[in-house]
Parts: structure tokens; sequence; C-alpha cells
């Protein structure tokens, strides 16, 4: 397979009538074939950098929610199997990959091929980084393995599967200051990194409960986010577990749940602030509608996540100021 060019890509300037379209054929251009299911809206934001990589290819997307899917009638116009290897840096997405499902967040690496049905659904704005290697080039670096690797997580928090989720976040950031005759060897040594990590990958530990429980967790969070009144003990409650469970759940994915239920309000109040849909509502009733009780915190935390105050932010997406 020919290496191709660099490529950048993005949905400014693209009709919205087009979007749909066009976000299918970028996909399809950087992860093989793919559908995309339902129309996008007018609003849809993505952007995609893709980069030979030795005959690889490292992906770079960041994209508001959506979703798509690989099925048969995409997988028969594959002329050779790719493995890919993904560490989200942002965002959630959820996947289907053959019959096991998968979530994606913040830190998580990712393993899926593009010989099975794979459906995913991002929930949140993503950004990812996805190495796409033909099966036929790690093979030379797996000569014990006689077939691809299955679908799944790798344990990314420690031990090998981290040290390659920070490789892969490095190669991303320099990429483009590597000397051409140097990603022969970059891209061997990644090869070996992603075939030690993969000899352990065990899928049965990628889908517990755990997992099934914090996502169902996220998803009531989601839904209540306009509630002043969301505290843990609330969210125990409406989903039958303790609260010492609750924390430990969200311990274990790097965060905590006032933690988590702030960041998310947040970008929502963020989102509201560059809409023109919103450009009549005072900043402060943008704060309480999704939650915020003090104008003072709401300010004080939006600078820490955004460095910006929500004032400046508005006036950067050019929404006229309405007596804020």
């Amino acid at each position: 397979m020919r290496p191709k060019p660099t490529m950048e890509w993005s949905t400014l300037g693209v009709a919205p009538a087009d979007k749909t379209d066009a976000w299918e054929s970028v996909l399809s251009n950087s992860y093989r074939d793919w559908h995309v299911p339902c129309r996008l809206p007018a609003t849809f934001y993505a952007n995609v950098k893709r980069h030979d990589f030795g005959g690889a290819e490292l992906v770079e997307t960041v994209c508001d929610p959506c979703s798509g899917q690989r099925l048969r009638a995409q997988m028969r116009r594959d002329d050779e199997l790719f493995v890919g290897i993904q560490l989200t840096t942002e965002g959630r997405e959820r996947f289907k990959i053959g019959d096991t499902g998968a979530e994606a967040v913040s830190g998580d690496l990712l393993v899926w091929r593009t010989d099975l049905a794979v459906q995913f659904e991002v929930l949140e704005r993503l950004h990812k980084m996805t190495l796409m290697v033909p099966w036929s080039l790690l093979r030379e670096r797996m000569p014990e393995r006689k077939s691809p690797p299955v679908g799944g997580k790798i344990e990314s928090r420690t031990g090998v599967g981290c040290l390659l989720a920070v490789h892969l976040l490095a190669l991303s950031n320099q990429i483009t200051t590597l000397d051409s005759r140097l990603k022969g060897s970059v891209s061997r040594s990644t090869l070996e990194f992603i075939g030690i990590a993969l000899s352990d990958l065990q899928p049965s530990a990628s889908f517990d409960a755990s997992a099934s429980m914090l996502s169902r967790v996220h998803d009531y969070v989601l839904d209540h986010l306009q509630d002043e009144d969301l505290t843990p003990a609330r969210i125990a409650e409406a989903n039958r577990i303790s609260l010492r469970y609750l924390h430990m759940l969200f311990h274990h994915s790097g965060a905590t749940v006032s933690g988590w239920i702030q960041d998310k309000r947040l970008s929502k109040c963020r989102d509201a602030l560059t809409d023109s849909a919103y450009s009549r509502q005072r900043i402060a009733d943008i704060a309480y509608r999704w939650g915020f009780s003090s104008t003072s915190h709401f300010s004080r935390a939006f600078k820490e996540k955004f460095g910006m105050s929500p004032g400046d932010v508005r006036k950067m997406a050019g929404i006229v100021k309405h007596s804020d």
C-alpha cells in the first residue's frame, strides 16, 4: 500500500447540508470504510489530521457527538486487514466490537480490527489519536501470534499500557518534526512496543461490571446536570448502589463525583456561551441553568478550566452580550 500524504480536514467551510456525507468520506479515508447512519446537525464540528508513519497511519481526530458503523457491506470493500490502536485524550465514546461492548474515556487505550463489525457512538466532544496498522506489518513484530488481536481495552494506567499511551501521545505531538529518514526506525520501535502491550490483552477484563455501572452512572448524571441538588447521595440512591461504591467507581477512573459533575457543567456552559441561540441569556442565567448556585464560584471554576472568563469566551465567539 502506498503511503498517503499528510492530510488535514475540518468541517469549517463545509455547508451544513453536506456535513454528513463529508464526514463519512473522511472517516472512510482515515479508518477504512465507515457508514454514518444519522444526519449530523448544522453545528457539528470535526477536525482530522492524518500522517503516514512507516507503512501505518497516525490519525488524530476531534469531533462532536456522532455515530458510525462498519458492517458487512463496508468490510467487503476492504483489501487488507488493519488493527486500530486508539488513545482517547478527551471526551467519551462507546464501542460495540463484534458482540462485545466497551467505553473509552480520557486515558483509555482501545484495540479494534477492521474485519470485525464495529459500531461507535461519541457521547461528548472527543479527542483521540489512532494508529492504523496493517496486520501484515504488525505480524512481523509478533511472530508467535497466528491471528490478529481481539478487540478490547489495554490497561493504560500502569505498566506497559501506560508507557504505550505516553508514547502515542508524544508521537502525535512530534510526528511533524520527525525527519523522514527517522520515521522508519521510530515506526519499528513503536510496533515492537505495541506487540508487547497486545501480548497481554485480555478482553474479558476489559468489560467488567464496574465499567458498566460507571457508564450507567455517567448517563444518569448527564441526564440530570441541570438539577442543582444533584448530589452523590442522590446519584447513588437512583442507581441503587452505596455511596462508598459510587466514590470508588470514580476514584478508579481518576476522578471525583463532584469534580466530574462540575467539569461536565462547565463544558455545557461553554457550549451555550459560544452558541448564538443563547445570546439573549445572561451569563448568570446560563450558569444557573446548568446547576451552578453561585455565580462567583462558577466564574472562578470556568476560568480555571478554560483559562478565560465566561465573558471573554462569549466575546471571542462573537456573541453579543446582553446585560451580563
